[in-house]
């Protein structure tokens, strides 16, 4: 069997859960980890047998053994790094939020295409079970068309926000506060669900953060989809409570999906007074990782196609660009 060679661009906390999903797919090893971190590299590279640490990771790149990179680097980096890497001759795995704006998203593409290297951005929370059942369903008319979703997210990053050191929601860093970084997932997922976009109205404030060097830390935004759905984002960083759901419904059925105490995600279905569960996913973002991790190792080692083309990230980076657009004109804005 053949094993690939990958090198870690970011040796932060969402590194382990990409540790765990080489290893229980087994196709790919990994040969370097580069952070500027050498302390917290060091460490993890040591619980892990990672044989190359460096702080460089223009080092990785010029190993001639290298196939990919993984680049879980802040949101800022990731252009500059597919770029490079692409130009060594190297493939991409890049994590969400693509990179800092549609642009750059496009530029990365532009790259891509010109260079032949593969890219993949991982969008993880597409390849969830339930998330994919839910589309699925939607899909095949076994859930008749919604009217009206409902997505909301509401987690407790306020120490954070008010540490200045800190890199979260610092936009320059990030691209944004809570609707780019948190809502880059969620409004991904509402497009994966109900399709393209046509209109968009929102409103992100910073609340309660009292930074001025720091974005948003609560966010609004109505979706209006070119299918007739209308959605409605609600993103908090402001509460002690950590909970992710998605609702939606018609005039006859109402969707839930959600996860409950053990961090299981959940997918029920009502109707009328009776409410069935059909499908629980344990673990279930450390899953969706290790399913979009081996699914662009089968893109690289049996040539198959990408779960979703690389337009559809940088439409979902746009949809994030004018909601932006639309909170700070204070108006609703028709999508191209």
């Amino acid at each position: 069997m053949t094993t690939l060679n990958v090198a870690f661009l970011g040796a932060g906390s969402i590194a382990k859960d990409h540790l765990y999903a080489y290893k229980k797919d087994g196709r790919a090893k990994v040969t370097w980890l580069c952070d500027t971190n050498l302390e917290r590299a060091g460490k993890l590279a040591q619980e892990y047998d990672i044989p190359n640490v460096t702080a460089d990771y223009t080092e990785a790149l010029q190993d001639p053994k290298l196939d990919f990179v993984d680049i879980m680097a802040p949101n800022f980096l990731h252009k500059p790094m597919a770029i490079n890497a692409m130009n060594a001759g190297k493939a991409v795995l890049c994590e969400k939020p693509m990179a800092l704006n549609a642009q750059e998203s496009q530029d990365m593409v532009d790259e891509a295409r010109s260079t032949g290297q593969r890219l993949f951005v991982k969008y993880h929370q597409r390849f969830d079970p339930v998330h994919a059942l839910a589309r699925k369903m939607l899909e095949t008319g076994e859930f008749p068309k919604p009217v009206m979703a409902l997505a909301t997210l509401f987690g407790n990053h306020l120490p954070s926000m008010l540490n200045a050191s800190h890199w979260r929601g610092v936009p320059s860093l990030t691209g944004g506060g809570c609707l780019f970084s948190s809502g880059s997932h969620i409004i991904d997922l509402l497009r994966f669900f109900f399709g393209d976009v046509q209109a968009i109205t929102s409103v992100n404030r910073q609340l309660i953060a009292n930074n001025p060097e720091k974005g948003d830390d609560n966010a609004s935004v109505i979706l209006e989809f070119k299918s007739g759905i209308i959605a409605t984002f609600v993103g908090c960083w402001t509460t002690n409570t950590w909970s992710r759901s998605y609702k939606w419904w018609n005039e006859d059925r109402t969707m839930y999906i959600y996860q409950d105490e053990t961090k299981a995600n959940r997918l029920d279905v009502e109707e009328g007074n009776e409410r069935k569960n059909l499908l629980v996913a344990p673990d279930w973002a450390r899953q969706s990782h290790s399913i979009a991790i081996s699914h662009f190792l089968d893109q690289m080692l049996k040539d198959a196609l990408p779960y979703y083309p690389l337009e559809e990230c940088v439409k979902s980076m746009k949809t994030l660009e004018l909601a932006y657009k639309s909170s700070a004109e204070g108006c609703r804005i028709l999508v191209d």
